[in-house]
């Protein structure tokens, strides 16, 4: 997901993850995790915006974005795989359609934007890894990904890459306290 130096995933002013231009490095790292994806989850809003550009574009994004299946955590979307091919709706408790997912065979999933789904996700313990990229811009204002956190989380930074762009990716996992 990316963010603002701020820490905001979403704001009325700028989005963090166009404002500014993805570069070729950034674009090749970005690509080989997207393609490796057993699954893309994502809500509805996330959805209905990629599900309108995707199966048109001939973006590099495009191919991985349009094989790898999807799923829509939504209660209200009646039918994504009309719209969108390789798409199912997840409509059951959060926590019981993450087992689920986590327990089909295949490749690590990949949370796509939504600062609901991806906070309501990490405020239930149910992300093991985060990705974040970090975007050289403040923005002072806007969604956060933990303003949906019942306490604080500790987490453990396990790699950190920068690109010429300013952008730093940052990934970290939960904090397991050691065994005593």
């Amino acid at each position: 997901m990316s963010m603002s130096l701020d820490g905001y995933v979403g704001s009325d002013r700028e989005h963090p993850g166009v404002a500014i231009p993805e570069a070729d490095e950034l674009k090749q790292w970005k690509l080989e995790r997207v393609s490796k994806a057993g699954a893309h989850l994502m809500g509805r809003v996330t959805y209905q915006e990629m599900a309108s550009f995707w199966p048109h574009s001939d973006d590099a994004y495009a191919a991985p974005m349009n094989d790898v299946p999807k799923v829509v955590f939504s209660k209200t979307l009646s039918d994504a795989e009309a719209t969108w091919p390789e798409t199912r709706v997840a409509r059951g408790d959060l926590a019981s359609e993450i087992a689920a997912i986590k327990a089909e065979p295949g490749a690590d999933v990949i949370v796509w934007g939504g600062h609901r789904l991806a906070g309501a996700l990490a405020a239930a313990d149910l992300i093991d890894e985060y990705r974040l990229l970090v975007q050289p811009l403040v923005l002072g204002r806007g969604q956060t990904l933990f303003d949906q956190l019942p306490e604080s989380r500790h987490l453990d930074l396990v790699e950190s890459k920068p690109f010429p762009n300013g952008v730093v990716v940052q990934i970290y996992r939960p904090h397991e306290a050691p065994a005593e």
